[in-house]
């Protein structure tokens, strides 16, 4: 199993996992793009150790991962920013999750324009990708937030191997949701310096894009995302059982309108119900990572800000799940 992060757990490919991945790497090789620069094609003294593996391509799960990685690049390249390629060697995570993004909305038919339509003040600048939408513009703000600095004791905890642990692991949601918080505010911020000094207006749309790639398997839920209860009042879930053995009566969330910290104050659950973040319409949630992302469905989901002073219709795309 590669390691494709020096910060990202180990990943295992299947056959089903790569289904979609042929068609991609037919398009790259008969592209006309080999034999110019591609994504890999770059030297970096400092570059990732997991994009050094990568790049080297020494095991069959390696070169597949390459291979569909330059076949996105084949699509994203004219909506990269001048130094993309030198700072996703650098810091893989963050770049492939805004050009996965992005490669998701021109395959769904949105309208992003290329950086060379851009100011050219704007094309190093300003939110990650903005898409045409008939007389509006939405602007996406990406990023993939990590775990939390060692001695945080918030920080997202890692997984320990079975083979080194006997028990079974919590599965830390409360840390989950507030690297969305987190993750959310300091975007919330961007935005409204975006819209004090350009390039986006008071009309526009934005979005805030949140990858759990950095913490992909502590992410993981059975019913309701982290990203949905970490800015709506949604707690616990509680199992009511009934008299008969293993009879279950009921379940239901507990409505709570904080996230705890261990250090500080608690952090509000509910900032999409009041005006904490008027200027943010919604935000995507997806936990694909460098190392699953060839999986043919996409997990792409919307949660909808109900505070919103400019609020997104329903079904604006194909979302896996929207909320």
């Amino acid at each position: 199993m590669p390691v494709v992060s020096s910060r990202m757990a180990k990943f295992r490919f299947s056959n089903r996992a790569t289904v979609s991945i042929d068609q991609l790497v037919w398009n790259f090789l008969s592209s006309g793009l080999v034999g110019r620069m591609t994504l890999f094609d770059i030297e970096v003294d400092d570059a990732d150790l997991g994009y050094r593996n990568i790049r080297a391509a020494k095991k069959p799960t390696e070169a597949e991962i390459k291979d569909g990685l330059e076949a996105l690049w084949l699509k994203y390249e004219p909506y990269a920013d001048t130094n993309f390629r030198k700072d996703f060697a650098r810091d893989p995570d963050p770049k492939f999750w805004e050009m996965y993004l992005t490669v998701h909305m021109l395959d769904a038919g949105k309208n992003v324009r290329p950086r060379s339509e851009l100011p050219i003040a704007q094309r190093n600048t300003g939110p990650d990708i903005k898409i045409i939408d008939g007389e509006r513009t939405i602007w996406i703000e990406a990023i993939a937030p990590e775990p939390g600095a060692d001695n945080n004791p918030d920080r997202v905890p890692d997984i320990i191997p079975i083979s080194e642990c006997d028990i079974a692991q919590y599965a830390p949601r409360r840390e989950v949701e507030l690297r969305i918080t987190s993750a959310l505010e300091s975007k919330r911020e961007a935005f409204i310096r975006y819209q004090g000094k350009g390039p986006v207006s008071e009309e526009d749309i934005c979005i805030v894009a949140i990858s759990g790639l950095r913490f992909f398997a502590q992410s993981a839920t059975s019913i309701i995302p982290c990203a949905l209860s970490a800015v709506y009042p949604i707690g616990e879930l509680r199992a009511y059982f009934g008299q008969e053995a293993g009879e279950t009566v009921n379940d239901a969330y507990d409505h709570s309108t904080e996230i705890e910290r261990t250090v500080g104050g608690p952090i509000p659950r509910d900032g999409f119900l009041g005006d904490r973040y008027p200027q943010i319409s919604g935000l995507i949630w997806s936990r694909r990572s460098i190392g699953c992302f060839c999986i043919k469905k996409h997990d792409l989901v919307f949660v909808h800000n109900a505070g919103a002073h400019r609020r997104m219709e329903p079904h604006w795309t194909d979302w896996a799940g929207e909320y």
